[in-house]
């Protein structure tokens, strides 16, 4: 095979997490600060933080706010909310059937996420699909995350792989372009809710079923 390893961001990719990360946002700058601001503007806003590092997230949350607070108190405040989510809920569609098959065929299967390693760990236990993964990274082992390419680097190593034997899934303008800036072969998976730029991608596909057609189309060329 041409494409030996495939990398699959997490948040948008394999999980439909973010508009739920991002209603928690707005919730917490309108009901817990009591923020008197328009909600359609601050949703609009906040579209910045879907893709984005967890410290991003919070310089752009006090951006926002005018400096009221600073990223620090605002990441400890957010954190004090109880969240509970069950992420079954919320796996997207073919994730259970395509990976099974990818790793059947002999893929190298690695998760490269702008999340903590401990949400990873619990999205991929709570939807039975850790034992598919080689190796999952965090963005938070990082100085730098997407669209800087070391996260995509580090999975390669870990992977054993260069990165013309690879392919990743991406969804948001972060992760694609840190994909390109690491000279990996990138498949979009769509997403019009939050004003991605998905051009950069090589292709874009409906879902993670059509990923998996490209993939095994590409391995034929």
């Amino acid at each position: 095979m041409r494409y030996k390893g495939i990398i699959f961001d997490m948040d948008g990719v394999l999980i439909d997490s973010e508009p739920i990360y991002l209603q928690e946002v707005i919730d917490y700058i309108l009901d817990v600060l009591k923020e008197d601001v328009d909600y359609l503007d601050l949703k609009e806003a906040m579209y910045k933080i879907v893709g984005s590092s967890d410290k991003r997230t919070y310089e752009i949350m006090a951006d926002y706010l005018d400096n009221k607070y600073t990223p620090q108190e605002l990441r400890a405040g957010l954190y004090a909310m109880e969240f509970n989510l069950d992420y079954r809920t919320i796996i997207n569609p073919h994730v259970l059937n395509v990976l099974p098959r990818l790793k059947k065929e002999g893929y190298k299967l690695a998760i490269a996420s702008s999340s903590s390693l401990e949400n990873i760990k619990m999205v991929t236990s709570q939807c039975g699909i850790a034992q598919y993964f080689d190796c999952m990274v965090s963005g938070y082992d990082f100085k730098e995350s997407k669209p800087d390419p070391a996260i995509y680097l580090e999975t390669l190593r870990r992977l054993e792989l260069k990165p013309d034997e690879v392919i990743a899934i991406e969804d948001s303008t972060y992760g694609i372009q840190a994909c390109i800036n690491a000279n990996i072969r990138v498949i979009a998976k769509e997403d019009h809710r939050y004003n991605f730029n998905q051009g950069l991608a090589d292709v874009i596909v409906n879902d993670i079923l059509e990923a998996y057609n490209i993939i095994e189309y590409w391995n034929t060329k």
